[in-house]
């Protein structure tokens, strides 16, 4: 049975990690040994449709220097998806309309002429068929992170935006609210962060933590600073502050410094990572508060055509059932 965490207000073994995301998703052309990394990548996490969007880089405390130890990748193909890709699920979605339209008209069975008249009548007045490639909203973060220290890169973790809990959280908060899933390798929990309602404060994000090696649970709030130069973040635990996000103020991409000082925490590899995760998401916020806004518009009014993938729905899933 999992016991909460206590904390031991000692600050002295500080862990420091640099995120340094970059103002556009790509490869470095100098960095040629990282595309050779990938293309030899132990897990195959890192898929075809991944762009490298930025660098981690752990403090070396002794030697008082940052070095280059992992890289975030993103699934473009998903977060921006091309015209021909939401057109092959527009076509996807009207065929199936077409059909059910046609069952209206008749169960089974070829139409006859006048029945096909009916039909082409239908699909002209309906919505679903008159929709564009524009209509089409499938846009989400996924984001992994890799070690890429040694031969061959290992994945580390991946962070999965929730479009399905973002749409029904905000429409009863009536407020965007973000709602991220973790996956970690070896770990069992899957973390979900979750943005909390609050009446004109700034960002909240909120999860449950377990250690697993000493079963300890942790309460973790992530705050967003109320004024600050860059887009900062206070990092609590049971209620009191433990460290910080650190955004900076002039860097092309959204770099941050994450700073932990609690040292069970700053010693736990998977949650420095889970952090890691959520730090190198805070420069996508902005557009996905947009995406929540006009999802939930486009769900209310009847317009969406909102596609959810199997990757998500997975995600989604009674992890009980597989004991049944």
């Amino acid at each position: 049975m999992a016991t909460e965490g206590k904390i031991s207000g000692e600050s002295q073994k500080r862990y420091s990690r640099l995120v340094d995301m970059w103002a556009a998703p790509g490869l470095n052309p100098t960095n040629i040994d990282v595309l050779t990394k990938l293309k030899s990548a132990e897990d195959r996490q890192f898929s075809k449709n991944m762009a490298i969007t930025g660098k981690i880089f752990d403090k070396d405390t002794e030697a008082k220097t940052d070095d280059e130890t992992h890289i975030i990748g993103i699934r473009t193909d998903i977060w921006k998806p091309s015209k021909e890709d939401r057109e092959r699920s527009l076509n996807a979605i009207k065929k199936k309309r077409k059909q059910e339209l046609k069952g209206q008209i008749k169960a089974s069975g070829r139409l006859t002429k006048s029945e096909q008249t009916q039909l082409d009548a239908k699909m002209e007045n309906d919505d679903t068929m008159s929709m564009s490639d524009k209509n089409v909203d499938k846009a989400r973060l996924v984001l992994k992170l890799f070690r890429s220290t040694g031969k061959n890169i290992n994945w580390k973790g991946s962070l999965e935006e929730l479009t399905v809990r973002e749409v029904h959280q905000s429409i009863g908060s009536r407020k965007a609210l973000i709602t991220f899933a973790i996956n970690l390798p070896g770990y069992e929990y899957l973390v979900v962060i979750q943005q909390c309602r609050r009446f004109f404060r700034p960002a909240v994000f909120s999860f449950a933590y377990l250690n697993d090696k000493t079963d300890e649970m942790w309460y973790i709030d992530v705050k967003k600073y109320w004024v600050s130069w860059g887009i900062d973040y206070h990092v609590e635990a049971q209620g009191k502050r433990i460290g910080k996000i650190d955004g900076k103020l002039l860097a092309l991409g959204t770099d941050s410094r994450i700073k932990i000082k609690e040292p069970s925490l700053a010693q736990d590899q998977k949650f420095i990572d889970l952090l890691t995760l959520f730090s190198a998401s805070i420069g996508f916020h902005k557009t996905i508060w947009k995406n929540i806004r006009k999802r939930v518009r486009n769900v209310n009014d009847g317009s969406s055509v909102h596609i959810i993938e199997d990757e998500e729905l997975w995600l989604l899933k009674n992890p009980r059932r597989v004991m049944r």
